[in-house]
């Protein structure tokens, strides 16, 4: 009936829109795989999953297009349950090898809805589970409270106790009419004009590739990880010394480095940012805008100086966020606003419950839960978003980044040589933020050597 279609919010017409290009790419799936170890009630777990669902409509939804105009069609009845599925004998490996082909599976938004639950059951105590939700339906914090609340609700079915759960204070429907609503606000119309202001005469920053743009992004990609513990104390003292947090330090160092790697001065990446209000904090939606931090680097930019203005444009950002910055674009504009994104992740409450692995390792350290053993399996995951996004991890492990990148533009080893001169020049700002970021050298002596000798090849 008409009566039950749900307009969606801005980001999830965004994020349909990427959907509908690519239908098998897997770039928007927010995936957990976690290793579990003991007597686990497999009935058990199945309720809980089918409780969580039927609590959250959000999770018991299908998309689809209605009249041109992409909808939510809430159920009844959750359109998926979780999948148990036998693989009796599969050794460690074989067994991570299901859960990273489970992580690329695509969603049929249509069909099947945002949520898929595999469960692998090797033997009567040994299980790996993958959790995967499409981004068109939550966002991390999402993704925290489906865990907390289907462990909540197996711990409760298993001892034959009611979950306590929070109460749900208003629907999803309700943010997203506030969002449609916001810009004709006096609030909305200072977001506009502060969104005018940044973008003027804004030209999407992008990377060199090594391939041409394809005229259809198939949203598949690859992973580039770093180990920036050992930098961490140092980039905090740097920080402090200039009167600037880490993060925008951090972020001023992957400007700079963009600069240089373009050879371009205004440069403009996208940060995601929570809309979320007090009333949303148990509600399961996306609740997302991206944050574009733009600046000019020139011949005497210093890292200290790059931090300061990132730092202020992410604080004007975040009053700013309600209104999607795309909003204030010309109508005939083509393409992106940002094609490189940076996100910074705090220690969450879900990697203290379930710490992630260390560097190297398959697994974290185990966690006791209702007479289980129950670890995380770091698996790659929202890979080809972007064309490149840096995620800094601040968490157990200490400073951890990640590069993801598009495989339809980028060779492993193009985003491995980025990911070194990023490690460059993090050291650079850690030692000297009042360094000019030009005088940082963007190939070190191990690949000059190399350039030199296939020069003379």
């Amino acid at each position: 009936m008409v009566s039950e279609l749900r307009p969606l919010s801005a980001a999830q017409q965004s994020l349909w829109t990427a959907y509908r290009m690519a239908p098998a790419g897997h770039a928007y799936t927010m995936l957990l795989s976690l290793r579990i170890r003991g007597p686990l009630d497999t009935a058990a777990l199945a309720g809980a999953v089918d409780l969580v669902c039927r609590r959250h409509e959000m999770l018991r939804s299908c998309f689809a297009e209605v009249a041109g105009e992409p909808v939510r069609l809430p159920r009844a009845e959750p359109p998926a349950a979780l999948e148990i599925v036998d693989v009796p004998g599969t050794s460690d490996g074989a067994l991570l090898g299901l859960l990273r082909e489970a992580a690329r599976l695509p969603f049929a938004l249509e069909r099947t809805g945002p949520l898929r639950a595999l469960l692998y059951r090797r033997a009567a105590d040994d299980f790996a589970l993958s959790l995967a939700v499409h981004h068109i339906a939550g966002d991390f914090s999402s993704y925290a409270l489906l865990l907390d609340e289907v462990f909540t609700v197996y711990r409760g079915l298993v001892a034959g106790e009611e979950p306590v759960l929070a109460d749900i204070a208003r629907g999803y429907d309700e943010y997203v009419a506030e969002e449609a609503g916001h810009p004709g606000t006096p609030a909305g119309r200072r977001d506009h004009a502060y969104w005018t202001e940044l973008l003027a005469g804004a030209v999407t920053t992008e990377l060199p590739t090594d391939r041409p743009r394809p005229p259809v992004p198939s949203h598949t990609g690859g992973t580039v990880r770093l180990d920036l513990a050992v930098l961490s104390d140092d980039l905090q003292r740097a920080a402090k010394s200039v009167g600037a947090r880490p993060y925008p330090l951090l972020l001023a160092a992957y400007l700079a480095l963009l600069a240089r790697w373009t050879g371009e001065q205004d440069i403009m990446v996208g940060t995601p940012a929570s809309t979320r209000a007090r009333a949303d904090r148990a509600v399961f939606g996306c609740y997302l805008n991206s944050i574009p931090v733009r600046v000019r680097v020139g011949a005497g930019t210093t890292f200290a100086a790059l931090a300061k203005e990132s730092g202020r444009q992410l604080l004007e950002g975040m009053r700013h966020v309600r209104l999607p910055a795309t909003a204030v674009l010309p109508p005939g504009r083509r393409g992106p606003l940002v094609r490189l994104g940076a996100l910074l992740l705090q220690m969450s409450d879900l990697d203290a419950r379930f710490p992630p692995p260390a560097p190297g390792e398959p697994e974290g350290a185990p966690a006791e839960f209702a007479g289980l053993r129950v670890s995380r399996i770091d698996e790659p995951s929202q890979e080809g978003q972007l064309d490149l996004m840096l995620t800094l991890h601040q968490g157990v492990h200490g400073l951890l980044g990640v590069l993801t990148y598009d495989s339809d533009l980028f060779d492993h080893e193009s985003v491995e040589r980025f990911a070194r001169c990023y490690e460059r020049f993090l050291r650079a700002a850690a030692d000297d933020p009042e360094r000019r970021v030009a005088d940082v050298p963007l190939t070190d002596e191990d690949d000059l050597a190399a350039l030199l000798a296939l020069g003379g090849a």
